[in-house]
Order: C-alpha cells, then structure tokens, then sequence
C-alpha cells in the first residue's frame, strides 16, 4: 500500500463528501491506495448517511464519538493515521475534487526524506456545475499559499510516527499544520511542492465561516503564542486508546431533567460575572469523582438603553461648539456596564475551563446557538 489518503471529516453536505471521495476513487495509477475517512462525531443522521457512502464506495470509514465536543482536526486526522497503512500519508480536505492523476502525481514527487504540499483553487460560488471542470486547462481562481497554510499535505508514515503525529493541543481551526511543518524540518525532511499546474484541485465553495461564532477570543493568538514556544519535536498522540461510543455526558445533555432528579448540580451564571465563574470553579473542583454539573442558560439580547441625560447634555454642547468651530469637543459618549451576562463571555470562559481542566474531566458535552444559549455538561473524573 503505496498511498492512504486520510479525510478528518464531521457534520458535511453528503454531495460535497461524495464528489471528493469519488475523485479520489477515480484515482488513474499503478500503485495501490486506500481511503481513509476519520468521522469526528457526526450527528446520528449524518453519521448514518456517510458510513453507507463509504461502504458503497470501499472507504475505510472510522466513527469517533465525540458528539457535542470541541472539534479538533488535529485528533481527527490521528485516528485516520492510525488505521492507515500507506508508505506515505496524504492530508485530504473534505471540500476538495482531485485530478485523476493526483496519485501518480504525488507519487512522482515525495520520498523517504520529503513531505509535499499540494495547492487548489478555491472556487467562486457561482460554480456549480463541478462535472464540467477540466483537469487540463488553468483557471483565473485563488489558489492557496504554499508559505501561509499547510493543510494539504503528504508525508511519509515514518517521519508521521517518529513525531508522534499532529499535536492535539490544537483546537478548533488553526496552527496544527504550521506545527507540524516545523516539527517536520526540525527531524531532517525537506518541502516539496505539487503546484497547482501539475495536478489542479479544486475547493468546492462555502460561506466563510465566522471566527467569533466559531472560537472563543484570544483563542488562536494562544495556540500561535503556544507553538512558538514549543521546543519537543515528539508529541505522544498516535496511540489512542479504545474509545466507549456511549458517553454518559450524552446520556445527560439528552435527558437534563432526569439527571438533575438523581442529584446532578445546576449552575447559572450570574452579574457580577467575574465571582460567577470564581463560583463555578469552586462548585466543579469540590465536585466528588463521577458527580455531573450542568449549565442550561439561554440569553437575551440587550436591548438599548434611553441615553442618560448627561451624555445627551453633552451631545448638545458639541453640537453647538461645532457651529462655532471650536477645535475641541466637551467629551466622548459615556459608556456603561450593563448587570447582564453576555453569551460570548459565559461561553469563552466555559471552553477555557473545560480546555485547562482536561485531566479533570471525565466526559463533557457543550453545545451552543450563538449569542442565544449554552447548554453544556461536565462529569468530574
């Protein structure tokens, strides 16, 4: 087995899946290949639709159930590394149609001493018709920068073992691959490139996506501030133990009600916020081994308060020293604290306790409807 080509996959459209696994099928080489999709905790539905798409496609389909928590790309991609068995490992992206000749391609390109990284157009939206693309002509699309991002990448599955895989501090979107590169060179391998004009790939468009919706704030400046001051080039991630696909943390998002009945704890954030979360810390750490806390909490928006008299007394003055020209103004807008907890608050410093406290936790849930509601369980290890 010469290739595998590894997908960290949760929660996609099932024509985007099919598109990229039936352009790695149509893969036109000598050499052997596998596919490998590592699905990260795809919702029931979803999880059903694509394990039947791989098996009528002969993808070698993992399910890893992590429902309802954080998504890392770098674990994703592990656990397909781990059920892999390709000479060399080829990082694929779900949203991505691969040229028949990619295989050969890459083939042709990477060694024992090198990893690759490949290139893509990034496709506008009003492209839709993905059958009608042609492998053979250029196009006048983005394509991805080699020096900025590392996503799409192969390397061989010594050097892959050797470093111990992606490091999984890594969460969310981000930095994984800038990580990686470096813990790449640091062991003696060389960059290689498959540019774009010898085997053209396409990504198939979506909406951006937001990184305030998406991760809490000052998240990615720690994992860039956290990869600087790395210095191990070995990680210990490739060796997962078996994982139980019944979580008792789902048992309780499912059944809130029920557990709160058989003793579990309920907590509410409330103003002022910093004691709430000093409150919360306090309520988890006294918690005994195998007891369950659970915030449910929905948020509503803030409505404008009337200006206060002042600030309005103010604007009038301004206004009359700008009739005057008058070179300077009286004051800016006052700004005031508002007594309600905010839903971007309680839900950073939720993902920050549940990211520091790892080790204490024995399984969690959290789920959320941006800048709506938080409903997240914790079950204390």
């Amino acid at each position: 087995m010469f290739l595998s080509f590894i997908i960290p996959y949760r929660n996609r459209e099932t024509e985007r899946v099919i598109r990229c696994l039936q352009s790695l099928q149509n893969q036109k080489t000598d050499s052997d290949f596998e596919i490998v999709l590592a699905d990260y905790g795809s919702d029931e539905a979803e999880q059903k639709a694509i394990e039947t798409i791989c098996r009528n496609l002969g993808v070698n389909y993992i399910y890893y159930n992590s429902r309802r928590q954080f998504w890392s790309r770098a674990h994703a991609v592990n656990i397909g590394i781990t059920a892999a068995s390709g000479q060399y490992l080829v990082i694929v992206d779900i949203d991505l149609i691969y040229p028949p000749h990619f295989a050969a391609a890459m083939l042709q390109k990477i060694n024992e001493q090198s990893f690759v990284q490949y290139q893509c157009y990034y496709l506008p939206p009003e492209v839709s018709d993905y059958e009608r693309l042609d492998f053979d002509k250029s196009y006048p699309y983005p394509v991805n920068s080699i020096s900025e991002s590392g996503g799409l990448i192969a390397v061989p599955r010594h050097a892959m073992y050797e470093i111990g895989g992606f490091d999984e501090y890594f969460k969310v979107w981000g930095v994984e691959d800038m990580d990686l590169k470096k813990r790449l060179r640091k062991i003696g391998l060389t960059r290689k490139v498959l540019s774009i004009e010898e085997a053209p790939t396409f990504h198939q468009w979506h909406p951006p996506a937001s990184t305030e919706e998406l991760m809490p704030a000052l998240w990615l400046k720690a994992m860039e501030k956290y990869e600087k001051r790395k210095t191990e080039v070995k990680v210990p991630y490739l060796n997962h133990p078996p994982q139980e696909l019944q979580r008792p943390a789902l048992v309780v998002f499912e059944q809130p009600d029920a557990a709160l009945a058989n003793g579990a704890i309920a907590f509410t954030f409330e103003y002022p916020t910093l004691q709430s979360y000093i409150d919360f810390a306090k309520t988890f750490y006294a918690l005994p081994s195998g007891a369950t806390l659970i915030v449910r909490q929905t948020f509503e928006p803030i409505q404008a308060s009337p200006n206060a008299k002042l600030a309005g007394l103010f604007r009038l003055v301004n206004r009359l020293l700008e009739r005057l020209s008058v070179s300077y103004r009286v004051t800016e807008y006052f700004t005031f604290e508002t007594e309600l907890v905010t839903f971007i608050n309680a839900r950073d410093f939720l993902f920050y306790f549940i990211a520091d406290n790892q080790e204490s936790i024995a399984d969690y849930a959290f789920e959320t409807v941006f800048e709506r509601s938080i409903q997240c369980v914790l079950i204390k290890k």
